[in-house]
């Protein structure tokens, strides 16, 4: 026995972390920042989820937190710490803190990736 109900009551409430909208003023670019303070007090992360339309790309960034992109749905165009890398649905990628980074989406279709960053 594993001590999970094995007749879940599937109307109850999922334990799902509240998105914002966050405006953006980069063409292509659509981001929701998850509000984890929410589900847990003083979380040890920050997360949210962007898609990049066909065209599109983020632009350079770097920053003082350690960051991981898991690329959800897409293919897309990397750059970190001096070289472009081909990335794909499936792929996790680690930014260390202080290192530039950006992506471009010359695929087909929209990426989708959820970040997670901390100190």
């Amino acid at each position: 026995m594993s001590g999970v109900d094995e007749n879940p009551d599937l109307g109850a409430a999922a334990p799902r972390i509240p998105e914002i909208y966050e405006e953006v003023n980069i063409s292509g670019i659509v981001l929701h920042e998850l509000e984890v303070a929410k589900a847990a007090p003083q979380p040890p992360l920050k997360a949210s989820r962007f898609t990049i339309d066909t065209g599109s790309g983020t632009p350079e960034d770097h920053h003082a937190v350690h960051e991981l992109w898991f690329i959800a749905r897409g293919k897309l165009d990397v750059y970190y710490d001096g070289t472009w890398h081909a990335v794909t649905q499936g792929d996790v990628l680690y930014f260390s803190p202080w290192k530039k980074h950006c992506s471009k989406n010359a695929a087909a279709e929209q990426a989708m990736v959820f970040s997670v960053w901390w100190p």
